[in-house]
C-alpha cells in the first residue's frame, strides 16, 4: 500500500507519522490486571487489519487508571514480540512532569521516539506560560533531539486546553522536537485552523468524522479510538483518498455512522462491548473503575446498531 501523502501534500518524509492510528485498548484478567497476552494479541491484530501505527496508553487505553510500571511493561511485551518501535506512539503525559520524562525516557530507551502528551491536567485555568515551562522541562530533562512530541489536545476531559501559542512557541524552541497534535476537541473547525497554521506539523483529528476534508487541506491522518472495531473501513478511506477513486465520500459517510452509533454509549465501555461480542470473549467487555461496562441490554443493542448500519468487524480473529 502506498502510505504517501499525495503530491499536493507535504511529503509524508516530512511528517513524523501519517495515516489512521488507532489508541489501543486495554484488556484486563479477572483480577483487573492488565491482560498482556491479549493486548499483544489485539494490537497484532489492529496492525493486520489497516492500522499505519497504534497510540498506545490514551484515554481509551485506559491509561490515566494504568500506573507507571504497568505501561512500561505493557510496552516492553509489545516490543519484546517484535513490534516495529516506529509504528508506536507512547503516551507520555502525567500530572506529575517528573513522571513524564520518566515515561519518555523509558520509550526512548526502547526505540519509541514518538510520544502522545496530555498537558499536566489537574489544575485548571493555568496560563499559556505554565504550559510551555512544564512541556520546556520535559523536553530539556530528556535530553534527545531523537524526540518527536504530539501534543494531545482533549480538554473536554483533561480541562487544559492546548493553545495555537503554546504550539507556536514550543515548535520555534525546538524545532523537529515538536511534531504534531492529535485534536480531540471535536471542532472540526478548530482542526482545520490548526492545520493551516502549522502545515510541517502531522496534524491529527481524533477521530474519522470528518476525516476526508481534513486529509484534503493537509491533515497526517486520524488518531481515532473506533479503530479498534472498525480499523479497515477507515483504513479503506484513506486509500480512497489516496488514490482519488470517487469512493472517498462514499466511504467516509459510512465510517461515519458507524462512529456516531458507537458514540451513542461511552465510547471505551462500547469498544470493549462490540470486541467481546465479536470475539465471543466475554472478558474484552472488562474496564477499570471509575468506567462501567455496558450492561448486557445495552451491549446487544448497540451491536444491533452497528449491524444495521453495515458494520463488519475486520476478517481474522486476534491472535
Amino acid at each position: 500500500m502506498n502510505e504517501a501523502s499525495r503530491p499536493s501534500q507535504s511529503p509524508a518524509t516530512e511528517k513524523a507519522a501519517v495515516g489512521v492510528w488507532s489508541p489501543a485498548l486495554t484488556p484486563f484478567d479477572d483480577d483487573l490486571n492488565p491482560d498482556a497476552t491479549r493486548f499483544l494479541s489485539h494490537a497484532r491484530w489492529l496492525l493486520d487489519n489497516g492500522c499505519h501505527g497504534l497510540a498506545v496508553f490514551g484515554t481509551t487505553s485506559e491509561a490515566t487508571s494504568l500506573t507507571a510500571q504497568e505501561r512500561k511493561q505493557l510496552l516492553e511485551v509489545l516490543l519484546a514480540d517484535g513490534v516495529d518501535p516506529a509504528r508506536l506512539m507512547v503516551g507520555t503525559g502525567c500530572c506529575a512532569f517528573p513522571d513524564s520524562v520518566d515515561l519518555t525516557r523509558h520509550a526512548l530507551a526502547n526505540g519509541c521516539n514518538k510520544v502522545l502528551m496530555l498537558p499536566p491536567f489537574y489544575y485548571k485555568g493555568v496560563s499559556d506560560q505554565g504550559l510551555i515551562d512544564s512541556y520546556s522541562r520535559i523536553i530539556e530533562q530528556v535530553g534527545d533531539a531523537n524526540l518527536r512530541i504530539f501534543f494531545y489536545h482533549f480538554p473536554a476531559l483533561s480541562g487544559v486546553p492546548i493553545t495555537a501559542g503554546v504550539i507556536e512557541t514550543l515548535a520555534a524552541a525546538y524545532p523537529g522536537i515538536i511534531a504534531g497534535l492529535k485534536d480531540s476537541g471535536g471542532d472540526a473547525d478548530h482542526t482545520a485552523d490548526l492545520i493551516g497554521r502549522f502545515p510541517d506539523l502531522a496534524i491529527f483529528p481524533g477521530a474519522e468524522t470528518n476525516l476526508h476534508a481534513m486529509l484534503e487541506l493537509g491533515g497526517a491522518g486520524c488518531i481515532t479510538a473506533s479503530a479498534n472495531v472498525n480499523a479497515s473501513a477507515i483504513r479503506a478511506l484513506w486509500e480512497s483518498w489516496q488514490a482519488q477513486d470517487g469512493e472517498a465520500e462514499q466511504r467516509q459517510e459510512h465510517v461515519r455512522a458507524i462512529r456516531k452509533t458507537i458514540e451513542t454509549e461511552a465510547m471505551v465501555p462500547a469498544l470493549k462491548a462490540v470486541a467481546a461480542h465479536y470475539r465471543d470473549d466475554d472478558a474484552w467487555a472488562r474496564v477499570r473503575p471509575p468506567l462501567v461496562s455496558l450492561a448486557p441490554d445495552a451491549a446487544t443493542g448497540l451491536v444491533a446498531k452497528l449491524a444495521n448500519n453495515g458494520f463488519e468487524f475486520p476478517d481474522g480473529a486476534d491472535r
